[in-house]
């Protein structure tokens, strides 16, 4: 530990030295809290040690490079990798969506340090990207860990449970087998006890979470991957069905290319609409994405869900009718 800590001093030096800033004792003491004694032994270390070409500018109080092409030895990696890295923690500070905010900080400000430093160019790298999620439900950061130390340990997870079509909540105790993040929103995939089968938690609707303490077997991989990854979307039945829809001319430019599911099937036609067809098992969740381009789209198959979405459409009409 002491290491990574000596190592984050050099980095954080050398990004501020980089940009003319002039660093000197007391702003690394303040900025890690450490004794301004301690901060001067660091710099020395970094100048004579290390030989960086450091020098100390008294009209600026602080030190700079008289050679920028200098480079620190042990964080001499490719540009490529350091976008990787840039490009990989800011999507999972912002998909955190609240949760792992705190305990992604300081990773974030260390890494963020490394980037900042060897990147080249005068764009500040922090500045060059973000992710923007809608209809976020956020997580309560403590059941957030209990959720994962369940899931690490391989521990019984109890919670209570509030579906959006229950009126009451639910006990729960299921086997945590993944975790993802779809849109922003955390999701488990766990053998529900009550239910005798998988089923998807979105975290955001559990309260009352705890380890229950007892290991369970770890299930084969292939029990549950099928049930998340099978059909459109993240919500997903035992039973499939195909939704084959035309989009107009119009829409198609937007809607092609669009990945929905990895088994879409696109067909281009003569005047230039599209027909997509795509695997489902939700059909409250594809009729949402269906209804979301009005009269761009129809729905040719199956029948069902075409009569489901007509009865939907007729009711939103009925209420702007004078």
């Amino acid at each position: 530990m002491g290491d990574q800590l000596f190592l984050e001093r050099f980095v954080w030096f050398d990004n501020e030295a980089r940009r003319k800033r002039f660093p000197n004792a007391t702003k690394l003491g303040e900025h890690f809290e450490i004794a301004c004694k301690t901060a001067q032994r660091s710099i020395d270390h970094f100048r004579y040690r290390l030989k960086a070409p450091l020098e100390y500018d008294q009209s600026n109080k602080g030190y700079y490079y008289t050679d920028s092409t200098f480079q620190l030895p042990i964080i001499r990696i490719s540009e490529e990798e350091l976008m990787a890295l840039l490009i990989s923690r800011k999507l999972i500070s912002e998909a955190s969506a609240g949760s792992l905010a705190d305990e992604l900080g300081t990773v974030s400000d260390r890494l963020g340090s490394l980037l900042s430093a060897n990147l080249p160019g005068i764009a500040n790298p922090e500045d060059a990207f973000s992710f923007r999620w809608k209809n976020i439900r956020t997580t309560d950061p403590q059941n957030f860990n209990i959720v994962t130390s369940a899931l690490l340990q391989g521990k019984l997870l109890t919670f209570c449970y509030k579906t959006p079509a229950a009126s009451d909540s639910t006990n729960r105790t299921v086997e945590p087998h993944h975790m993802v993040n779809y849109m922003g929103n955390w999701h488990l995939i766990a053998f529900c006890r009550l239910r005798n089968d998988w089923r998807d938690f979105v975290l955001g609707r559990m309260t009352l979470c705890s380890v229950d303490g007892a290991s369970f077997p770890i299930r084969d991989k292939e029990t549950w991957q099928p049930f998340l990854h099978n059909t459109f979307g993240i919500f997903q039945n035992r039973q499939t069905f195909n939704v084959v829809l035309r989009f107009t001319p119009d829409r198609s430019r937007w809607i092609k290319g669009e990945v929905w599911h990895e088994r879409q099937v696109e067909e281009i036609q003569e005047d230039g609409s599209l027909v997509l067809t795509i695997p489902a098992s939700h059909e409250g969740e594809i009729m949402i994405e269906i209804l979301k381009h009005g009269s761009q789209v129809e729905v040719l198959e199956p029948i069902w869900l075409r009569e489901k979405v007509i009865t939907e459409i007729n009711a939103a009409a009925n209420k702007y009718r004078v």
